[in-house]
């Protein structure tokens, strides 16, 4: 462990610190639905950046990585064997974390979503829709959404069609929050690969894996579809993750990392 340490301290430090800051920005800042109005000129940036956490941006980050890990082997039938080991254990672990969070965690911890209380945790008549809401499964849940909107519509002309959309479409309930694993996971482990891959020189670019991976989760609570607390937790269970994956040593097996010279000088 010590060895390891010495090897990627900086790596390993910087995952940390950005997890630290994370959870004092989205705590101690006003994020929390800062971005989710029309009039907000940040609601499309926050709106893009949690899809680049979600479907749609974390299978290009994962597969950058494999890429990165085949890069270093010689021959095309070694850097295609290394590809295909690496995919497959990204393709099982997240898998299996979003498997178990959508369907373990989140039904035992019955957490609502910001945004279905914001929807439907009015007072009077209306307090009683969220409670009867999480008794239907989520495509019923979407639907229900969607007509509810289209019934009131005069009551969110403010908010972004896009994070209206994006609201329906998570009809789930919220902790953890899934794209905080994946983001702190994927961002964990490529600044811990690029760690001992990297010259010392190079490293102000270790950086940017985290900074992708804190905006991510700070998009989640600003898009008003997870709390502090989901964001927290779940970008937490993504870096022990990839900590535990470091130190064990399948960091380096799987993904083929070839320790710098420069990071023993």
């Amino acid at each position: 462990m010590r060895k390891h340490l010495s090897q990627n301290k900086f790596a390993l430090l910087l995952t940390g610190g950005s997890w630290l800051l994370l959870v004092l920005v989205v705590w101690l800042l006003p994020v929390s639905f800062s971005g989710y109005l029309q009039a907000d000129h940040d609601t499309l940036f926050w709106y893009v950046l949690s899809q680049s956490g979600g479907v749609y941006g974390t299978p290009v980050l994962g597969i950058l990585l494999c890429l990165l890990a085949a890069s270093q082997q010689k021959g095309l039938k070694l850097r295609a064997q290394s590809f295909t080991v690496a995919f497959l254990f990204l393709l099982f672990t997240l898998g299996s974390m979003a498997m178990l969070n959508e369907y373990v965690i989140k039904p035992l911890a019955e957490v609502p979503r910001p945004s279905h209380q914001f929807l439907l945790g009015g007072k009077g008549q209306e307090a009683s829709l969220l409670d009867t809401f999480y008794l239907q499964d989520a495509e019923t849940r979407r639907v229900y959404l969607a007509e509810y909107l289209k019934k009131n519509p005069e009551k969110y002309t403010q908010i972004s069609p896009v994070v209206l959309e994006h609201w329906v479409s998570e009809a789930g309930y919220s902790f953890p929050s899934g794209h905080s694993q994946n983001a702190f996971l994927l961002g964990s482990m490529l600044t811990m690969w690029l760690g001992l891959q990297l010259p010392r020189r190079h490293r102000p670019w270790l950086v940017l894996p985290m900074l992708w991976a804190v905006l991510v989760c700070m998009s989640r609570v600003a898009l008003g579809v997870h709390s502090e607390l989901d964001v927290s937790l779940g970008s937490a269970t993504g870096m022990v993750l990839a900590y535990l994956f470091s130190f064990s040593g399948l960091l380096k097996r799987v993904f083929k990392v070839a320790t710098h010279p420069e990071q023993y000088s």
